[in-house]
C-alpha cells in the first residue's frame, strides 16, 4: 500500500496499492471430446460381431489405447493490478494485467501420425496441448454532485483478452497460413470470399481454375481468393483467421443518479473483436433468412458482393468444404442499452399520513436498444443456425411498499 509510506507524498491522491500474484493450479476435470477423461490411463474396449463357422459371435475390441501417463491440466497465472481512488474519492480505479499459461491439455498426437499407419484413430489424449491467455481489465469510476440535492456515480469497465493457441501437434508440412497454433482457439480456418461473378462476361473472363471446386460456374457464384497464387482454387487456399465466436474485447458503462426523490441507473454493455459463422438450412424447407433475400445476386437485379440465393446447401459456396468461407462470418461488435430504471420514492410527509415507511414508484426496461452493424442475428448468438432462445425486450412497472 504505497499511500501509507512516509516516503510517498502526492495530495490529490488518496489511496494507492500495488499488488501482484503468482500461482499453480491442476485441473482434474478433465475433458476431451466433451468426456470426463478420469479412465484415459485404462485401456477401452468395446463389443462388435463376426461371423465364425457360419455362426455370428460377439467380438471385442480395443477402441483407444490406454495412456499410464494421464494426468492433471496445469495453470499458471500472473497477476500485477493496481487499485487507488483520487480528489477526495471523486475518483476510483482498478487496473489489472494478466498472463495465464495452461499446458499439460489432452489433444491426440494424430497430426504428426499418418492415417496410413492404421493407429490415428486409436492413439489416447495425451498431456501434451499448451495455450495462453493474456489480457487486461479495468474499472473506473467518477462520484460527484451538482447541488446539495442532486448527486450521481458514472462508471466504465471492461476487459480484453486473447488466447493464443502454443502446440497441438499439427500436421507436419502445413501452410503457415493455416495453422491453428499462433493463433486463438477455435479461429476460423476458411476460404476467402473474393466478391461475386457478376453475369457470364466474368465467368469467361475467370483464369483461375475451380475445377475441383464446381464443373460449372454460374453467373452469381461466389469467387474465392488464390491464396498461394498457384492458379487453381483448391484445399491449399484455405486461411486461419485471427479471430472466433469469442469477442477479444468486453466493456460496460453504468449511471446512477438520484435527485431529490427520483432515482435513475442505466447499464450499458457491449463487445468487439467476435465473429459469428451465419448459414442456416435455409431454402426448400419452407424459408429463407430476410438477409439472404434482400441481399441476393439476381438476374434483374446483379450484385458483385452477395451470390445467389442456395437451396439447403446445393451449391459449392453454401455445401461440402467450399461452403465453410469468409462471406458467411459476421462481426458481432455491439453496444446494448441492457437496463434503465427510474424511480420515485414519496415524500416522508406524505408516508406518515398512510401510515407506511416507505412507497417507491418505478419503470425499468431490459435490452431496449442495441447498435450493432450484423442485423441478421443477435450479437450475442451462440450458434451458425439462429436456433437459440432470443433475448426480450422487457417493459417493467411497480411499485414497492415497506410497512
Amino acid at each position: 500500500n504505497i499511500s501509507n509510506e512516509n516516503f510517498f507524498d502526492v495530495p490529490f491522491v488518496d489511496y494507492l496499492k500495488i499488488r501482484a500474484s503468482y500461482g499453480q493450479m491442476g485441473n482434474d476435470q478433465v475433458y476431451f471430446n466433451d468426456q470426463l477423461q478420469e479412465f484415459a490411463y485404462l485401456s477401452t474396449y468395446g463389443f462388435g460381431a463376426y461371423p465364425i463357422d457360419g455362426v455370428v459371435v460377439t467380438t471385442l475390441r480395443e477402441t483407444i489405447l490406454a495412456n499410464p501417463s494421464f494426468t492433471w491440466e496445469r495453470a499458471k497465472n500472473f497477476n500485477l493490478g493496481l487499485d487507488g481512488t483520487i480528489l477526495d474519492g471523486k475518483f476510483d480505479f482498478t487496473l489489472e494485467y494478466f498472463n495465464n499459461r495452461r499446458d499439460q491439455i489432452l489433444i491426440q498426437k494424430t497430426g504428426s501420425t499418418p492415417a496410413s499407419s492404421g493407429i490415428s484413430s486409436l492413439l489416447p489424449p495425451v498431456n501434451a496441448g499448451k495455450v495462453d491467455n493474456k489480457g487486461f481489465e479495468f474499472s473506473l469510476g467518477y462520484n460527484g454532485s451538482a447541488t446539495g440535492d442532486l448527486k450521481f456515480r458514472a462508471g466504465i469497465n471492461g476487459g480484453y483478452a486473447k488466447n493464443e493457441v502454443v502446440f497441438m501437434d499439427e500436421v507436419p508440412g502445413a501452410p503457415d497460413y493455416q495453422l491453428q497454433e499462433g493463433k486463438p482457439i477455435n479461429a476460423y480456418l476458411v476460404y476467402e470470399s473474393d466478391g461475386v461473378f457478376l453475369n457470364q462476361a466474368e465467368v469467361e473472363a475467370n483464369t483461375l481454375d475451380y475445377s475441383e471446386v464446381t464443373s460449372q460456374l454460374l453467373p452469381g457464384d461466389m469467387k474465392f481468393k488464390d491464396t498461394n497464387g498457384d492458379g487453381k482454387i483448391d484445399g491449399d487456399d484455405q486461411v486461419r483467421l485471427d479471430e472466433s465466436i469469442v469477442p477479444t474485447f468486453s466493456f460496460g458503462a453504468t449511471l446512477s443518479v438520484q435527485f431529490k426523490n427520483f432515482d435513475l441507473s442505466a447499464l450499458f454493455q457491449g463487445a468487439t473483436g467476435g465473429s459469428i459463422r451465419v448459414q442456416t438450412e435455409s431454402g426448400d424447407i419452407g424459408n429463407f433468412l430476410k438477409y439472404d433475400h434482400d441481399n441476393r445476386w439476381s438476374i434483374d437485379n446483379p450484385s458483385s458482393s452477395s451470390p445467389r440465393l442456395a437451396s439447403r446447401g446445393d451449391t459449392y459456396y453454401t455445401g461440402g468444404s467450399f461452403g465453410n468461407n469468409s462471406y458467411w462470418l459476421f462481426d458481432t461488435d455491439y453496444i446494448r442499452l441492457k437496463n434503465i430504471e427510474l424511480g420515485y420514492n414519496l415524500p416522508q410527509a406524505v408516508l406518515d399520513k398512510v401510515k407506511l415507511k416507505g412507497l417507491r414508484v418505478y419503470v425499468n426496461g431490459l435490452n431496449l436498444v442495441t447498435f450493432t452493424k450484423q442485423k441478421v442475428f443477435d450479437p450475442e448468438a451462440t450458434n451458425s443456425a439462429g436456433t437459440y432462445y432470443p433475448q426480450a425486450r422487457v417493459l417493467n412497472t411497480g411499485v414497492s411498499l415497506t410497512f
